[in-house]
């Protein structure tokens, strides 16, 4: 009987390899698993890994495929990051993306093609999606009778993946960009082989990842590698990007990582961070001897603490530099109109800035002692603080000034609430207006206010950043109250990536009136796109973006 037992045992799994849904791809031929009405192949890897001599370079291109057949079924690692609920390991090789299709979709099939981008915070922005996620946008599709395959990929962050300095090679400049272009690249090459159509790829990204779009908008590669955009939270791409040399100054991120990891300063310093170690090691010192020697610090140990350290995580910020994936400022790019032109959707929150200015929560400060802490605040957001004026600090505080009850979603503490409305507007709602009105003149531009308070949520944050979230991906906070709202808005989504139109309830953001799908539950309303007008326009003045280095 025991015998009987392995032998049936074997024979089920032999029979489950042999039935399991398989694709041939250039990199070699993968193995995925079929699960209630989805196949899922996981932990693909699209470049090759970007470690020792490729640490902080440019990602390279898989010339050799696998031999045999490769099993695709659990995630890769994630990408150097603090931890938290990440779904997977971190580890320095970690280039690889996930798919998630309606099962038994055949090659040639031709399906719309949808790529995930996170945002740098797994607090914010899924990373690994579960597979119960990624299987419920798909199954959606499907019963809507539009189905779409799923991309997410993985891509280097904060220190691995911009790394900036004037000796840093301008080729290796927003490493983490160019590894999400190497990934659309590898979709182009071989989504078809999944069922999916090269020339219907949307890109979809919610916060930094938003701005990571808007970044392959603006400065585009020369292959078409997407036909749509979805922003969510979009920063406009990026809210500071300051020059190369700027990192280099003392106290700055390079400046204070080449020391802690025991580099000199100029030409050598980018080769030697290379051989830096990621692991830790162990330093076998004496515990009366209690010294912390910066040779036993890592990579990764460095630029976790620093930048859990920095406010909002900012440690390292994109940057701007002639030769480089992105060689001018995006404003200037915005300004003149000079980009990829594709239908797209775009949008924020009402309080966005909430949780970004939770640190100022509870203070209880007034009068000088608060405008000083408030406009510390407003030049922490920035690399260079000496770029910030008096003159806009000035013109900050007469349009966010204390004690006032007109703050959007106003809580009675004072600093939290102008800093939070500030952050919000400066961040997100003017980074949206400043591109859309621009994108909209030529081509089909979809543009939302998110005003659903999920409940169960802090109230003190409001319709907070990435809130809306959930409604897509799961699970459905009070299902009782939000699961036909969050239907309705993925529907709206998955009709623009199936059909580049979201439906007639979601007008074009278009005219001299233009108007933006006010989403709330039970309220789905176009309203005028003219709230808080005051400010963005005063935050998309070149003196502010200056300042900001957008």
């Amino acid at each position: 009987m025991l015998v009987i037992h392995f032998l049936s045992l074997f024979l089920w799994h032999v029979a489950a390899k042999t039935s399991a849904p398989q694709v041939k791809l250039t990199t070699g031929t993968f193995r995925g698993l079929a699960t209630n009405g989805t196949d899922r192949f996981l932990g693909i890897r699209y470049a090759q890994p970007p470690t020792g001599t490729l640490r902080f370079r440019p990602p390279v291109a898989i010339t050799t495929a696998l031999p045999g057949v490769q099993d695709a079924l659990t995630f890769g690692d994630a990408c150097p990051q603090p931890a938290g609920g990440l779904g997977a390991p971190a580890g320095e090789d970690c280039l690889f993306l996930n798919v998630w299709r309606p099962q038994n979709t055949s090659a040639g099939a031709k399906l719309p093609v949808l790529v995930w981008i996170h945002v740098s915070s797994i607090s914010e922005s899924p990373q690994h999606l579960t597979w119960e996620q990624g299987r419920g946008i798909v199954t959606r599709s499907i019963a809507n009778g539009k189905p779409i395959i799923l991309v997410t990929i993985n891509y280097r962050l904060n220190t691995f993946g911009f790394l900036a300095s004037s000796h840093v090679p301008i080729s290796s400049l927003n490493a983490g960009l160019q590894d999400q272009r190497a990934a659309f690249t590898f979709v182009q090459e071989n989504i078809a082989q999944f069922g999916g159509d090269p020339a219907k790829v949307t890109i979809w990204g919610q916060s930094a990842g938003a701005g990571s779009v808007e970044a392959q908008i603006l400065f585009p590669s020369p292959r078409p590698l997407f036909r749509a955009a979805i922003m969510d939270s979009m920063t406009g791409p990026f809210k500071n990007s300051p020059a190369p040399s700027t990192f280099d100054e003392p106290g700055k991120p390079f400046d204070l990582l080449i020391k802690a990891m025991d580099c000199a300063a100029g030409p050598t310093a980018f080769s030697c961070l290379q051989q830096v170690p990621f692991q830790a090691r162990r330093a076998h010192v004496s515990p009366r001897v209690r010294v912390v020697q910066w040779r036993f610090q890592t990579l990764a140990n460095f630029s976790n603490t620093m930048i859990s350290g920095t406010l909002n995580h900012q440690f390292w910020e994109p940057t701007i530099a002639p030769g480089s994936f992105s060689p001018v400022r995006a404003s200037k790019v915005v300004a003149s109109g000079k980009f990829l032109h594709v239908p797209m959707i775009a949008g924020t929150n009402l309080n966005e800035g909430a949780t970004f200015s939770s640190s100022l929560l509870d203070l209880n400060l007034s009068g000088t002692a608060q405008d000083a802490r408030f406009d510390q605040f407003v030049k922490d957001s920035v690399i260079d603080q000496t770029k910030i004026t008096s003159d806009v600090l000035a013109r900050i505080h007469t349009l966010y000034p204390a004690n006032t009850e007109s703050l959007p979603f106003s809580t009675g503490d004072s600093l939290f609430d102008r800093a939070s409305a500030w952050y919000g507007d400066n961040m997100f709602l003017a980074a949206r207006r400043r591109f859309v009105q621009k994108a909209a003149a030529s081509a089909p531009v979809f543009a939302y206010h998110f005003r659903e308070f999920i409940p169960g949520n802090n109230a003190t944050f409001g319709v907070a950043h990435a809130s809306e979230l959930p409604l897509f991906f799961g699970p459905v906070p009070d299902p009782s109250d939000e699961l036909d709202f969050a239907n309705t808005y993925l529907d709206f989504y998955i009709g623009f990536i199936h059909d580049l139109n979201p439906g007639a309830a979601w007008p074009q953001f278009q005219g001299a009136t233009p108007l933006v799908l006010q989403l709330m539950r039970d309220n789905i309303t176009a309203i005028v796109d003219d709230f808080r007008s005051d400010m963005t326009d005063f935050l998309n003045t070149p003196e502010v973006l200056n300042e900001w280095e957008k």
